[in-house]
């Protein structure tokens, strides 16, 4: 059989399997249109459109008809991407602004912890108004520190505060936080300079939502001790603002941060509790059960309950997978059929992306769908021999098959996911599998049942005895995080991988869960060759932070820093990228320090210094005196044009990566605005002082 025929083979053989790419030809062209080097026109956006709909009208079951097809939903993708960004309009700060006072609603209170165990609060404002002639962003996130007057979504306030521009990514190809807000409809962040004054409140169905969110916090917060209320609100409001950083690095280094949040695992235990409690309830009464279908009845409720724990939790796109999901297997139970299959995945990805197409480059929606995915097309191989394991088989075999179902479950879903864990948080667990064997039934038997009964009894004043449970639960949950947190290689470094490393390793895995036939194991060509990608990185020499705070040497698996106070966050995201063993301070004397890198000498200044003849030459001010001599000379104005640097030092020259390179000219990307292009403005709001 020749190679032409044994691909049509597959190709029919398969056929049935192909729908199942449509979401990931969709986010293949959002990809292209977030990797664009400058922001297309809304007319690319139409085309593409036009496009996907000839493609849909001319489609039939021809190969060359389901190519364009398949082109026409990377080009629905990319006009999905394009309208979502159109659409959203935010407006972004791109530089500081002096204080002044506004006025704006309370959308959102975030509760954060201090290192003494008390809280803090961080606002979202909208609706801002100030007496001045910039122009504010439709939203902030503001933080509010000391003890204030506590306050609540609706409320209208008036407070002097300062506002900064959202940070830039603090590494080149580091993670673009600017994006990110732009997409939450955030344009600037701020700290409060006086207390809040009250003015009045405008209550909406969305604040009043949020309000009833805050308060399910609050009351886990004030009937738990710490960090157990944290933990609660997590796991129930899905605001985990509240757990001390601390431990959420226990929780991350043995494997167990997808606990922490509100993921597809919580959303199905809740619809089993749900599912087990109705329609048991209808079984302990005979008429009722005689006369309708405690099945369907059970379904149901569970579509029901299962919303209102989706709209409670803050629509987490893990929650929002699960809840499709969940909906369209009580959807054919309603209907006599079996509808848990990978369709109902892609439709789910489907859904998802065509509504919010930014979500694919969240870590939420990478994580969920590569651990579902891997979980379905796993028990999708041994379904059969498990079956037949069971027949006849008596209590042991039964422990046996649900252990090892455990326990493969933790080891397919860790390992789906660890492509993903390297490249976004540069880590991974070695015990993740032994921490889930334990954690996930105590989540699942005990914690997710006592909290669902607590919020419904809550009310009634009959919550005292599954929250006591629930205290238990969480912790047993917390002693076996710690516990495993505490072993040997429960968190290893590791080093930003290539991007083509990456995406061959995805693409490599897709192939390998969404076909059926043999063709499937090319799959594991592009995931070992993108596994060998990852040992041909070379790290950067120097890295400069946008804000031209602070720059680094990163020599023999070691960063050694301009300035260990200035830029902590800069410097442990910097650590984290290129798995460096230790931070360390350079050799500083009066604002200037020395090195050496690749024999060169190495300056790094916040004072004018004299030139040195090839030498390299960093100055985090701006350099007033031209250095023709040296090798390399880099200063503010750079720095404040290009973003963040990593600069390569070779013996023939360098070469240099820029944040805004990569970047590109985009809505969400810092303007370099001078300061002689920016607006006067007046702070004073009507002449009203804040109060003291």
């Amino acid at each position: 059989m020749t190679l032409t025929e044994r691909l049509r083979t597959y190709i029919f053989n398969d056929f049935q399997r192909w729908p199942l790419w449509l979401p990931v030809l969709l986010g293949l062209g959002i990809s292209l249109y977030f990797y664009l080097p400058v922001e297309p026109s809304y007319l690319w956006g139409v085309g593409c459109f036009l496009f996907f709909v000839l493609a849909l009208l001319g489609a039939r079951l021809r190969t060359f008809r389901l190519v364009m097809l398949s082109i026409g939903f990377i080009a629905l993708g990319f006009s999905a991407a394009l309208y979502r960004t159109h659409s959203l309009k935010t407006e972004m700060l791109h530089y500081p602004l002096r204080p002044l006072l506004i006025e704006g609603r309370v959308s959102q209170v975030e509760l954060k912890p201090t290192k003494k165990g008390e809280y803090y609060q961080r606002l979202i404002l909208t609706e801002l108004k100030a007496e001045t002639a910039e122009k504010l962003p439709q939203k902030i996130r503001l933080t509010m520190k000391g003890k204030r007057e506590r306050l609540w979504p609706g409320q209208i306030i008036r407070i002097r505060v300062k506002l900064n521009p959202i940070s830039e990514p603090s590494i080149p190809r580091g993670f673009d936080f600017r994006r990110q807000a732009y997409f939450q409809g955030i344009g600037a962040t701020g700290f409060a300079l006086s207390p809040p004054d009250v003015i009045g409140t405008k209550p909406t169905w969305d604040s009043n939502l949020e309000k009833s969110r805050e308060e399910i916090t609050a009351y886990f917060l004030n009937h738990l001790t710490p960090p157990k209320g944290g933990i609660a609100a997590a796991l129930i409001t899905g605001d985990k603002a509240a757990i001390p950083e601390e431990i959420r690095e226990v929780f991350i280094n043995s494997g167990l941060a997808h606990i922490l949040a509100i993921s597809g695992l919580h959303l199905s235990i809740i619809a089993g509790v749900v599912f087990l409690i109705i329609r048991r309830g209808i079984a302990l009464i005979p008429s009722l059960c005689l006369a309708y279908n405690s099945k369907k009845i059970a379904a149901i409720g569970t579509i029901l309950m299962t919303l209102l724990y989706l709209i409670l939790s803050g629509f987490g796109i893990p929650a929002q997978r699960a809840f499709i999901m969940i909906s369209m297997v009580m959807g054919a139970i309603l209907i006599n059929r079996s509808a848990l299959s990978l369709r109902t995945v892609a439709l789910a990805a489907f859904v998802i992306l065509l509504i919010t197409p930014e979500a694919l480059l969240g870590p939420s929606f990478q994580l969920s769908f590569a651990a579902v995915i891997a979980l379905i097309t796993g028990y999708e191989a041994f379904k059969n021999p498990l079956a037949h394991f069971m027949v006849g088989g008596g209590p042991i075999r039964r422990f046996i098959v649900y252990s090892g179902g455990l326990a493969f479950t933790s080891f397919l879903a860790t390992l789906a996911t660890l492509p993903f864990t390297i490249a976004l948080f540069h880590r991974f667990s070695l015990h993740a599998i032994e921490a889930n064997l334990v954690a996930v039934p105590l989540t699942s038997l005990v914690i997710m049942p006592s909290a669902l009964l607590t919020c419904l009894l809550a009310p009634l004043g009959l919550g005292e005895g599954p929250l006591w449970v629930f205290d238990k639960g969480l912790d047993g949950l917390i002693m076996i995080a710690s516990s495993v947190a505490s072993w040997p290689g429960s968190n290893i470094w590791v080093a930003s991988p290539p991007f083509l490393s990456f995406v061959l390793v995805v693409l490599g895995g897709l192939w390998l869960s969404l076909w059926s036939d043999k063709w499937r194991l090319w799959g594991l060509l592009p995931i070992g060759f993108g596994c060998s990608m990852t040992f041909w990185g070379v790290a950067p020499d120097i890295l400069i932070d946008g804000q031209g705070k602070v720059a680094a040497l990163f020599d023999k698996g070691n960063l050694y820093v301009s300035s260990v106070r200035k830029g902590k966050f800069t410097a442990e995201t910097w650590q984290q990228a290129l798995a460096a063993n230790t931070i360390d301070s350079l050799d500083c004397e009066e604002g200037v320090c020395k090195a050496k890198v690749k024999n060169k000498p190495l300056i790094i200044t916040n004072t004018q210094q004299s030139c040195i003849k090839g030498g390299i030459m960093i100055h985090l001010e701006p350099c007033r005196v031209p250095c023709l001599e040296a090798h390399l000379v880099l200063d503010r104005y750079d720095v404040w044009r290009g973003g963040s640097h990593a600069v390569w030092i070779t013996e023939g020259g360098f070469s240099i990566e820029r944040a805004r390179d990569i970047q590109g000219e985009r809505p969400w990307t810092a303007l370099s605005i001078p300061r002689k292009d920016r607006p006067d403005y007046s702070a004073s709001l009507g002449g009203i002082q804040p109060k003291p």
